[in-house]
Order: structure tokens, then sequence, then C-alpha cells
């Protein structure tokens, strides 16, 4: 009985120790088939692991690295076929033009959440002393509670932290592409370049606007670069 309290003593502070560095809410990702899906935060689970990446509604629920796997139905064949992508390709096919991280964050996003799937399996692997097939052979070298410990309570926290920064930057995309939609129709370029560095809107992040017709775009773009370089060479 010692030994169990001892025991249940570690779990509840392991249990207790790691935490978000903020409390997160649940993210709206986007659309699909009309519903939307959201992204539900970051718990410590079981008292051993982060679960993360979980996506849904109270009518579906499955995980962001689910995007990666395609599954069509080919009707003529009577048969499933399946497609392996990568996670911003199954982003976009999730979610179409209803996603609701920009263009130039979603790379970043993407390279977050996958290092965030790739730590929790290493803190895992590192934790039992395995992959927990069978009893592995190098159990007692692979076992390193101290680099768990720093991947749980560390390193995943902040990951989440900068994940948690694009969402909540890309919340409102719809508002902020309007407005600069409008100051564009007011015909001062150099004010919608300022929008731009302003909000943190890059030119790819242009091509979603549907309001920028094509010439739109080539006249930001160039004045957007102009000004880049033309800042790049006073601060040499």
């Amino acid at each position: 009985m010692i030994i169990k309290a001892k025991q249940q003593s570690k779990f509840n502070i392991m249990k207790n120790k790691m935490k978000t560095l903020s409390n997160y809410s649940k993210m709206l990702l986007g659309q699909n088939d009309g519903q939307n899906i959201y992204l539900s935060p970051p718990s410590w689970d079981c008292g051993w692991y982060w679960g993360f990446g979980y996506i849904g509604n109270n009518n579906c629920h499955y995980h962001l690295e689910g995007l990666k796997k395609i599954d069509t139905y080919d009707f003529e064949a009577k048969k499933f076929n399946t497609k392996i992508v990568d996670l911003h390709t199954g982003l976009i096919e999730h979610f179409g033009d209803t996603l609701k991280i920009k263009t130039s964050d979603l790379w970043s996003f993407v390279e977050l959440v996958e290092t965030a799937y790739h730590l929790r399996e290493t803190a895992e692997i590192l934790g039992r002393g395995g992959s927990h097939y069978t009893t592995n052979p190098c159990k007692d070298l692979i076992i390193n509670k101290e680099e768990t410990e720093r991947i749980n309570n560390v390193v995943l926290p902040q990951i989440f932290e900068e994940i948690y920064k694009i969402l909540y930057r890309n919340q409102d995309n719809e508002k902020t592409f309007k407005k600069l939609v409008s100051i564009n129709l007011k015909g001062d370029t150099n004010k919608v370049v300022d929008f731009m560095n302003e909000n943190g809107i890059k030119t790819d992040d242009l091509k979603a606007i549907k309001d920028l017709t094509n010439d739109d775009f080539n006249n930001i773009h160039t004045y957007y670069w102009r000004r880049f370089h033309a800042n790049k060479n006073l601060n040499k």
C-alpha cells in the first residue's frame, strides 16, 4: 500500500506539473461539408502524454494528422482510392478557401504541428523505453526520464504557444482583408503596403483575397517588394 501511495503521489505530481503556457480555447480552423471544424486545446492526458491535434465538432471527431490521408470513392469501380499527402496539402484540400490560416502562416503552422507530433512520440519512447509492441531489449538504454520531462514540460508547451499565436492572429483575417480591399479602392497603394506591414500580411496572402483583381495584385506586389528592397538597402 505504501508503494502504491508513492506511485500515485508521483503520478499526481507529473499530472499537475505538465501545463500549457496559456489557457487556450477551442479554435475555428475552417469548414468542411458546411460544418465548422474546431481544434481542441492540448491537454495532459492520463498523466503521461500530451493530447493534441483533436479536431471536429459535436457531430464529428478526428485528428489533424488524419488530413494527410485523403479517401475518395470511385463510383464506377465501386472502391475507395487513398492519396497520401503532406499536412499542408491536406489542410488546403480539407478546408478549401474556408481555412482560417493565411498562406504566409500555413507552412509555419504545419512545421509546428508536425514537430509536436514527433516530439510527443519521442517523449513516449524515451519514457517507456521502446515502441510498446513488446519488451525492447534496449529498454534501459533508451529510457531517459530527464529528456522526457524536458520535452513534456518545456519544449511542447512552447510549441503549443507558437501554434496558438498563429491561430489567434488569423481569426480576423476576413475583416482584415476587407479593410485592405477598402484601402486599395481609394487608389493609394502606399497605404495598402503600410496596412500590410502593420498587419503581417505578405504578398502570397493577396492571392486569397477574392475582391482583388490580377491588376491589383500585380500593382501591390510591385510596390511591396520595391519598398522592401529600398528599406533593405537603407539598412546596409
